[in-house]
């Protein structure tokens, strides 16, 4: 079994003749239904760890951990829309870098796919700092001064941000597979590329297909 560490063209698979391919290629980004999701005061949540990624190839860590609690290119008020674990944990992420948080979501439970314990103690942090955490609300606009929302008991809200940044659950990233069809006798899709969920889910996936087909040289991983 092999991983090659290039960028993958649809010719690879030509010259390779693989029996078995399995592709490990992450979610596709969704993004909610809102008016003015396209605002110039959005930032996708992709967008914003791309961003640091970069840096962190040149300060590390360590250095960088320090130098986004003095600058980050958000802002100070940040509304999230997303309360599932992405959602929760890029509130945490910010929250810890002097950022005022507010979490929403359409869906009426925050914190899917957070362990119990976790999901407990890291509610109880949030809230203790003062995020706001708004579970069955409705999405009306998002204009360049924050978003307009419906909650629950129909009260309508606006919320005052600088940047709004959605952290929604991933989708399926099929558009390879469907490519591959007919090219590979075997084809096998593992992690949020298939269905996104968590990183244990994606280990294990990977671990049942890596032990069916280790001693297997044919297999091309992407």
């Amino acid at each position: 079994m092999s991983a090659f560490p290039k960028n993958f063209t649809l010719s690879d698979i030509d010259k390779i003749k693989p029996d078995v391919v399995v592709l490990a290629l992450g979610g596709t980004p969704t993004l909610p239904e809102v008016p003015g999701i396209k605002g110039r005061n959005v930032t996708k949540s992709a967008d914003l760890y791309g961003i640091l990624r970069f840096f962190i190839r040149f300060l590390g860590p360590k250095l960088l951990r320090s130098l986004t609690k003095i600058w980050m290119p958000i802002g100070k008020d940040v509304v999230i829309i997303g309360g599932a674990i992405q959602g929760c944990q890029l509130g945490e992420f910010l929250t810890k870098r002097g950022r005022k948080v507010e979490i929403v979501d359409t869906e009426k439970e925050l914190g899917k796919w957070l362990v119990p314990e976790r999901k407990t103690r890291l509610f109880y942090w949030l809230k203790k700092k003062g995020v706001k955490l708004m579970g069955g609300v409705k999405l009306e606009k998002i204009t360049p001064e924050g978003l307009s929302i419906t909650a629950k008991d129909d009260n309508k809200q606006f919320l005052q941000a600088d940047k709004i940044i959605p952290a929604l659950p991933l989708a399926p990233n099929l558009e390879l597979m469907d490519k591959l069809k007919g090219k590979v006798s075997e084809i096998y899709t593992v992690g949020d590329c298939t269905n996104p969920a968590i990183i244990p889910d994606a280990t294990a996936a990977g671990w049942e297909i890596g032990i069916k087909y280790e001693k297997c040289q044919t297999v091309f991983c992407i």
